[in-house]
């Protein structure tokens, strides 16, 4: 049985895919999503295990920004109502009704109380956790938006694992070449949501090939188009020594990595 989180999820990508205009063969062309999954995701039999995949499916439909958080925070409910509805049985099932009704003071023996069944006690336990569960994520969720017009004042939400990433760079003449010239740098962005221009890049700068630590990543940022064309609105921020803040961000566009790692809340 779905959950209406669920439900309301599977309904969004699909209004977005219904507007579009586009099969599942097309969007699974756009995306290298299979079909079938696509099928899955819109029917609402199954929730990717990531946001990355939504993200994907919803920029091959054309969402803009504000569609994304709120599809963001849709697909935040409905994973973690999957999450709660398969959780493991821990109601103890050793203890039997008669016990129950020992220990209660209402209960008398002129007073005869029915028994309650072990499996409806599970049922409403794992019921009030649900609920639990979901209004905790719905609580970081809405926490994390209240960040995303406000200064990078930016927060992980995650275990605060990083991940090493590898600079690429599109230009081959740049890659071929062993020396670090100027012109072949690439800048890191102050702020991801700002547009990325000589105002908006801190003074390190990175080379093809050159590593760096990551600790999250921002799906909606502003969008970049690299010298073919190519474009993403991804961001990773990227841990720096000599920069004031401590980190600045690297362009989706200048990696070919594609690390697990939490959503940035900025």
């Amino acid at each position: 049985m779905r959950s209406k989180e669920t439900e309301r999820f599977a309904a969004r990508i699909r209004a977005l895919k219904d507007r579009a205009e586009i099969s599942f063969e097309e969007l699974a062309r756009r995306t290298g999503i299979s079909s079938s999954s696509l099928h899955r995701y819109c029917s609402g039999t199954k929730i990717p295990s990531g946001y990355g995949v939504v993200h994907t499916f919803a920029k091959a439909c054309g969402a803009n920004n504000e569609e994304l958080r709120e599809l963001h925070r849709l697909w935040a409910l409905a994973d973690a109502s999957r999450s709660s509805l398969t959780a493991p049985d821990e109601i103890p099932t050793n203890v039997t009704d008669n016990e129950h009704l020992a220990t209660s003071p209402a209960s008398s023996a002129d007073t005869p109380v029915p028994p309650q069944h072990p499996h409806r006690r599970r049922r409403l336990a794992l019921a009030t956790a649900t609920v639990t569960v979901l209004t905790a994520i719905a609580a970081i969720v809405i926490a994390s938006l209240n960040f995303i017009d406000g200064p990078d004042t930016s927060v992980v939400s995650g275990s605060g694992a990083t991940a090493r990433m590898r600079v690429f760079n599109i230009e081959e003449r740049c890659r071929n070449r062993s020396d670090r010239v100027p012109g072949c740098s690439i800048g890191l962005a102050i702020n991801p949501r700002l547009n990325y221009d000589a105002q908006n890049v801190v003074s390190h700068r990175v080379w093809h090939d050159d590593t760096l630590n990551a600790d999250c990543v921002l799906y909606d940022g502003d969008e970049v188009t690299d010298e073919i064309g190519t474009k993403s609105t991804r961001w990773y921020r990227v841990q720096l020594n000599d920069v004031p803040r401590g980190h600045a961000w690297l362009s989706g566009i200048r990696t070919r990595d594609n690390p697990a790692l939490p959503t940035c809340a900025l």
